[in-house]
């Protein structure tokens, strides 16, 4: 952990912490902890370069699993649309209106008490309770939802791999490049092997990884990309309580431990 240089212990609480909820760990740990905003920057550009080349492991690994057979009974889903395979043009506006409202609350709620940040943590919370609430009128948008959901996800994981390069990222931070790898592989060698050992669903394992890695928002977009219905709300529950505590154990393991070794 010395190789990181002076703000070692500082950097490694910070991917403690991005590595238990995401990246708003990260950036809210290195500002409590005052990490110099080089050693800032080059931990994002590691972690966007180790993010992106974790993502492709998850998929490899979930690329055999099949999606989840549509449940017969449950939740009422448009007939009409099923039938015809497509989404109705109300659906998907429906659900587009929303969407801006719900991610306007949130941004308006993050900066009424100034939590920095809180904006996409407060979107999903927010979906999460209105779907909970009322389950009929959004099971209606549920189409419209995963054919978006399904498109922007993928835009959103092209951007993520596009976002580092790892050249750049091994030439100006190695050290600090290697021990956020060696976090995130120990992470998954320990959760599979684990999970192995108490024959735990791999799909279950893949997603609970996800949600530590990436956080709530890719957790759902892997269990809604690979039709794994039933594993996006905890999945973007895992994620949300992830975000909820890595920043106060980051800078508790950080400021007690990491500090004096």
């Amino acid at each position: 952990m010395r190789s990181l240089g002076t703000d070692s212990w500082k950097i490694a609480s910070a991917f403690m912490g991005s590595y238990i909820g995401g990246s708003i760990n990260y950036v809210a740990i290195s500002e409590a902890l005052g990490v110099s905003p080089s050693v800032l920057a080059a931990g994002v550009a590691a972690d966007n370069v180790i993010t992106a080349i974790y993502f492709m492991i998850l998929f490899t690994l979930a690329s055999k699993i099949p999606p989840e057979a549509s449940p017969a009974n449950g939740t009422e889903v448009d007939k009409e649309s099923s039938s015809e395979d497509k989404t109705p043009v109300l659906q998907t506006a429906t659900a587009l209106a929303i969407s801006f409202v719900i991610c306007k609350t949130a941004t308006y709620l993050s900066n009424l008490f100034r939590i920095q940040g809180g904006s996409l943590p407060g979107v999903t919370a927010i979906v999460v309770i209105l779907a909970t609430l009322l389950p009929k009128q959004f099971s209606y948008l549920a189409p419209a939802g995963d054919t978006l959901a399904l498109v922007l996800m993928q835009v959103f994981f092209s951007v993520v791999g596009a976002s580092g390069s790892i050249r750049s990222v091994i030439n100006t931070a190695p050290s600090i490049f290697l021990f956020a790898l060696v976090q995130v592989t120990v992470h998954l060698a320990i959760i599979l092997g684990l999970g192995k050992l108490f024959r735990f669903d791999l799909k279950l394992l893949l997603i609970a990884s996800n949600a530590n890695v990436g956080g709530p928002t890719t957790a759902c977009g892997m269990a809604t990309t690979k039709g794994w219905g039933s594993l996006v709300v905890p999945g973007i529950l895992a994620g949300i309580f992830g975000i909820s505590i890595a920043t106060f154990l980051g800078l508790g393991f950080g400021t007690m431990v990491l500090k004096h070794l």
